[in-house]
């Protein structure tokens, strides 16, 4: 597997640090991931000590895509992988023609490859990056589906002034719910229940 390059800097002034770093890297900061600790150094005169770990994004892909491919191959998959930069997260599409082993009953096999990725990176460089992994679109189309669903039901509520309580659902896809509905007129959404069974409720209100 391909080792994650990150690097690693120590000072008594955060900003220095991070500015030393980028002339260093000759990148910008929404160019890399970093990650400062404050530190307190021994000695009589205790003083402020930072340690700053910075990696390049395109290292922190490139890392991604040897970790992955190393997976698929022992799964027996021939996989290729499309991944993008977003501004919050990174992205990540498997193409194969195994869908099914790839995904999962209703998503699990992604969903345990995300967790394992993003628990690896943040293990190696003490930062939570938001990753998302899809294949062959399957979440996209999965996450349209919950938009139209709620779309409908909303209509449904606004018609009726009876509230809706839909299935249980992940802290994802409820805020795609929410998100979606913020506008929607005559309909407000509530999140109620307990993990992992929390689901949305969408309820009448005055117009």
């Amino acid at each position: 597997m391909l080792k994650l390059k990150s690097y690693k800097y120590e000072g008594k002034n955060s900003e220095e640090l991070l500015n030393k770093a980028l002339n260093e890297l000759n990148a910008s900061t929404t160019e890399v991931y970093y990650n400062v600790k404050e530190e307190q150094s021994g000695g009589i005169f205790k003083s402020k000590k930072y340690s700053l770990v910075v990696s390049l994004k395109d290292d922190v892909i490139e890392y991604i895509k040897s970790y992955l491919k190393d997976i698929t191959d022992l799964m027996g998959i021939k996989v290729d992988f499309e991944i993008s930069k977003r501004e919050n997260y990174i992205k990540v599409n498997m193409i194969s023609d195994n869908n099914a082993i790839l995904i999962g009953k209703n998503g699990r096999t992604m969903k345990s490859l995300q967790s394992l990725l993003r628990q690896s990176i943040q293990s190696k460089l003490g930062i939570k990056i938001n990753i998302i992994i899809d294949a062959n679109g399957y979440k996209e189309k999965q996450e349209k589906n919950i938009e139209r669903l709620a779309l409908k039901l909303a209509k449904e509520v606004r018609k009726t002034k009876v509230e809706v309580k839909m299935d249980s659902m992940n802290s994802y896809e409820r805020r795609l719910v929410h998100n979606v509905l913020t506008n929607f007129k005559g309909v407000t959404t509530i999140s109620e229940g307990e993990e992992p069974n929390r689901y949305v409720v969408i309820k009448p209100t005055e117009e």
